[in-house]
């Protein structure tokens, strides 16, 4: 088949160019550059290509003429972009970075910069053809293309600061500061990324956003300065980094035949264009503590290391990290971001382009942006996990706290990435920055078939129908998000009394005149202490926010402001509160601290409502909360791996069960206010638990082998029941066994080290104890040695373990210790546990062993579960957690599963379809249910709780902090969620119908 070019000139014979002419966005254009790359070197990859590489190349065509006249200027790119399972994938930076490096290395050597960048900017154009190639193919989706480009952007800015600085150092020497014993140290520089650059959310056409920062004063030498040297007449850091700065910004922006990396923007640093170019870390810190304004906090959360020294660029971050996400903000938040918005679409968009400019219009990407920033900016401060320079995750996280409703952000998520498309579509034309819809028919009926529409008129109604949505959401959220407003109290406390028992009484106050008098103390302080003015009217603001969180009811006494941080017992709260602040001692100081970090008081507020024993650990170290919340270590999730490495640190401690004590009562803390903030999943927290535990075990087993001289673990500590299953909750004991090497000589010497580890772990002394450990799951129970040799084990269980024994090793891990003893030791309970293949003799198995099982649970159900408290029980009784358990660990010994943990298997279940997919997700669904129902009591008493409360005060308690508005909600849902695990387990084991409740 003949394709032709213009009128009647032949251009190839290749018959899938036909089909991928006839279905691009604009034939014409894919003719006329198909004509003049056949004419080039690439005319037999052109004469040769699939239809799949037809197509391809005819979207490019099509879409983005620009990087079709790179193609035709260099033909040689086309081989390379042809590959196409290369471009379904995107690349990743780290290889873009090391490609750069490869190109720049020897030019840098020889000293030889022009060609070092003229290299970087060919590199920059191909990789931005590949690009669009992927893009306009549909290979990559809007999100994923963004990446990409901001990647790429990060390869070029790090490499034209390498070679601009290794430039300069050879012309001025390098810079140094003195630190504080008068030493002189290399000083550092870093560029960081703001606007989209810093958000890793690019255009094709973007500016980028960029602020330099180098870390201290000094002086620049040749040499490396020796002590002693004062540097005076030697240029200062200042002119160095300045220098430096002016460099980067000419290299970046220059226009040469090969074509220009990026258009730079510098007005976004301190003062705008009046401030310097580059300011010292100190420098930047004073600015934003004095003049900092909401448009720039707002900047500043998209801030991120593009070039340079990434530990300068994290302190940088680290020092604005309270002026970005600051813990208080102005009333006024909302009403500033719609004044700078009302000031863009004034002063910079164009007159009748407020509906056709997709970033800066009506509707249009930056009110999406700024509704997510304000947001942050006035949540971050108190909830670190808001902290994200990324538009979409920040809207996904909003939901997760309660802050946005689900369908604005999926609306607005939705809306942003069609945008981001337009918008990539239109500077894609001729890489220029622009965000206009192009009035003109025939650019605008190419856009539409770009975009997927079939006409114009269909591209302009989905546009118009997207920024009508968007600006909707925009005009409700910032006319009705405002910092919180508080009841007006009453103005005296004295002669006041019964307006403020009503008060109280209207916030769900049970003893309103108790409380009144705990206020009255709060607001005025003890009759024998002096409390100032200040202080007082500090206390005046603090109060509201404490009723703000405590329910208010209807008639019929159902909760009508139920929240999830909504109190479930104002006067227990009231009375801890006292408790604290008396333990804490300076009332001024603490309300001044509490003034400037409201979210650090309402979390002492939560943590005694949803705590007992952690309150009571707050209250007995009073800067434990605040310390671990100012210093943003909520926000982290650590591994076993990043606790032990903690918990080293104290080796050479001489009292190590102080250490341990002590770093466990604050990492304990520490996840348990992650739990109750929500930073941390219902599944998280069991999970962060648990690896405490495991990193307690190993250390407390490497200062016990320290202590009797033992380099090398002689045993393998497993984990067994919760511990195993990384399900450790609130007051679990640490299920454990010790197993030795069939190789091992002196038994008696290991049990005394055992001892040891048990000791430094469960010995109660002034400071408490670690956790209690139970090693009662050895072979014989407690008659049985503490330590035992494998072959030990495998005989035991082969031929005296009983059937729940073996049931138990579902749940067995190792924990630490010996690496290939509890490889072994893991690898023999594969076996044992494996009844699809017994592995024979095993006395336990037997061919009836899913009854036994099913008899075992029946005699849990009678004998654990109290008499007449059958609809409370929700671990023991019918259609409990212990169904939902024993559903996993009898399935998995069918099918020789192996997965400790409860919720894993029983997803691995539902994944490998070994039960009906309607079961595995009720059942899944609702074992997590009560389990959250077990965590929420559990972290109240610190108890192993079984059972919900018999009397209706603390039952009620426990249906606010599970999130039901009235107790008979509560009692209903959890009936349903019990019936329906009931159900499921007796289609698994066998059985009668669950009993309606």
């Amino acid at each position: 088949m003949t394709v032709k070019s213009g009128r009647g000139r032949k251009q190839t014979e290749n018959g899938c160019w036909e089909v991928a002419i006839k279905e691009a966005a604009s034939p014409e254009r894919v003719r006329q550059w198909l004509g003049q790359l056949q004419a080039s070197q690439a005319g037999k990859l052109i004469a040769t290509a699939t239809a799949e590489q037809c197509k391809a190349l005819a979207a490019l065509f099509s879409g983005s003429p620009i990087s079709a006249q790179r193609l035709l200027t260099h033909p040689e790119w086309l081989a390379a972009l042809m590959d196409v399972e290369m471009l379904r994938h995107p690349r990743k930076a780290q290889g873009l970075r090391l490609e750069v490096a490869g190109l720049l290395e020897p030019t840098l050597a020889s000293q030889d910069y022009q060609e070092a960048l003229r290299r970087l900017r060919l590199f920059q154009q191909r990789e931005l053809v590949r690009i669009a190639m992927r893009d306009l193919a549909g290979f990559g989706d809007v999100m994923e293309i963004v990446r990409e480009l901001s990647d790429l952007a990060d390869a070029c800015l790090a490499a034209v600061a390498r070679v601009c600085h290794q430039q300069l150092s050879a012309r001025m020497g390098q810079p140094y500061f003195q630190d504080a014993s008068g030493r002189w140290q290399p000083a550092t520089f870093c560029v960081l990324g703001l606007g989209k650059l810093g958000g890793q959310e690019l255009n094709y056409s973007s500016d980028v956003d960029v602020i330099f920062v180098y870390s201290d004063e000094g002086a620049v030498f040749k040499t490396p300065p020796r002590h002693g040297e004062t540097g005076a007449r030697n240029p200062g850091n200042h002119q160095f980094f300045t220098r430096l700065a002016e460099m980067f910004v000419a290299e970046v922006g220059r226009t040469t035949p090969e074509g220009q990396l990026y258009r730079i923007d510098l007005r976004l640093r301190p003062e705008g264009k009046a401030g310097p170019l580059a300011r010292s870390l100190e420098s930047y810190e004073n600015y934003y503590a004095q003049w900092g304004q909401t448009w720039e906090r707002m900047m500043l959360i998209k801030a991120r290391c593009v070039a340079g020294d990434e530990a300068l660029a994290h302190e940088f971050i680290e020092t604005v990290q309270s002026f970005r996400y600051p813990r208080y903000v102005s009333p006024r938040l909302f009403d500033e971001v719609a004044a700078v918005k009302e000031r863009i679409e004034n002063e910079v968009v164009r007159e009748g382009e407020l509906s056709r400019n997709v970033k800066l219009g009506r509707g249009g990407i930056r009110e999406i942006e700024f509704i997510a920033q304000a947001f942050q900016v006035l949540h971050g401060g108190r909830l670190p996990f808001l902290q994200d320079h990324q538009t979409l995750p920040a809207l996904q996280k909003l939901v997760r706290y309660n802050l946005m409703e689900r369908e604005d952000a999926v609306a607005l998520a939705d809306v942003y990435q069609f945008l981001r498309k337009v918008e990539h579509r239109l500077q894609m034309e001729n890489h220029q920055q622009t965000h206009t819809i192009p009035d003109e028919p025939e650019a605008l009926t190419r856009l539409a078939k770009l975009m997927g529409c079939r006409t114009r008129d269909e591209f302009e109604r989905l546009l118009s129908k997207n920024t009508s949505r968007v600006r909707a959401i925009y005009e409700r959220l910032l006319k009705t998000e405002k910092a919180p407003e508080h009841e007006l109290l009453p103005a005296r406390i004295e002669g006041a009394e019964e307006e403020w028992q009503a008060l109280l009484a209207a916030h769900s106050f049970r003893d309103p005149v108790k409380a009144f008098k705990l206020i009255a103390e709060f607001i005025q302080g003890p009759g024998y202490v002096h409390v100032s003015a200040h202080t007082e009217e500090l206390a005046r603001e603090l109060v509201p926010r404490l009723l703000a969180l405590c329910p208010k009811k209807d008639a019929t006494g159902r909760i009508v402001n139920l929240q999830p941080r909504t109190l479930s017992d104002p006067d227990r709260v009231l009375a801890r509160l006292d408790g604290f602040i008396s333990a804490y001692g300076s009332r001024a100081m603490l309300y001044e601290s509490w003034a400037r970090n409201p979210a650090l008081f309402e979390l002492l507020i939560l943590l005694f409502d949803r705590s007992e024993f952690l309150a009571e650990t707050a209250i007995r170290t009073p800067d434990m909360v605040d310390d671990l919340m100012l210093r943003g270590l909520l926000n982290r999730s650590k591994t076993a791996a990043d606790i032990l490495e903690e918990l080293r640190h104290g080796r050479e401690d001489e009292d190590q069960k102080l250490w341990l004590r002590r770093y466990h009562e604050t990492e304990f803390m520490r996840i348990g206010l992650r739990d109750i903030l929500g930073l941390a999943g219902p599944e998280q927290h069991l999970l962060e638990l648990t690896a405490l535990a495991d990193a307690c075990l190993q250390y407390a087993l490497e200062a016990a082998m320290r202590a009797q001289k033992i380099s090398r673990p002689p045993v393998a500590i497993i984990g067994m029941g919760k511990l195993g299953g990384r399900e450790l909750t609130y007051g679990s004991d640490l299920d454990v066994i010790f197993v030795a090497p069939d190789s091992a000589k002196n038994l008696p010497k290991l049990q005394s080290l055992a001892v040891a580890v048990l000791d430094l772990l469960s010995t109660q002394t002034a400071q408490g104890l670690v956790f209690r450990t139970d090693t009662r799951l050895r072979p014989d129970g407690e008659k049985g040695l503490l330590v035992n040799t494998l072959s030990a084990y495998e005989d035991y269980y082969r031929r005296r373990a009983q059937l729940w024994e073996i049931q138990a090793l579902t749940r067995a891990r190792p924990i630490a210790g010996d690496a290939q003893t509890a490889q072994k030791y893991d690898e023999l309970v594969g076996r044992l546990t494996n009844f699809k293949s017994p592995s024979l003799p095993l006395a336990a198995y037997t061919p009836d062993w899913m009854e036994k099982i099913k008899r075992m649970r029946l005699r849990i159900e009678k004998e654990r579960t109290p008499a007449g408290k059958e609809e409370l029980a929700f671990k023991t009784g019918a259609g409990g957690l212990v169904d939902a358990e024993f559903i996993a660990q009898a399935l998995s010994l069918a099918h020789g599963l192996r997965e400790p943990n409860t919720l894993a298997a029983l997803q691995l279940i539902r994944e490998r379809k070994l039960m009906p997919a309607g079961d595995a997700e009720k059942l899944i669904e609702n074992y997590m249910k009560l389990r959250r129902i077990e965590g929420i009591l559990r972290r109240w008493s610190y108890e192993g709780e079984s059972e919900l409360p018999d009397d209706p005060a603390p039952y009620y308690r426990v249906s606010v902090r599970c999130g039901f508005a009235t107790p008979e909600e509560f009692r209903q849902a959890i009936a349903g969620w019990r019936r329906d695990i009931r159900q499921v387990y007796n289609r698994i084991f066998g059985g009668p119908p669950a009993a309606t409740t």
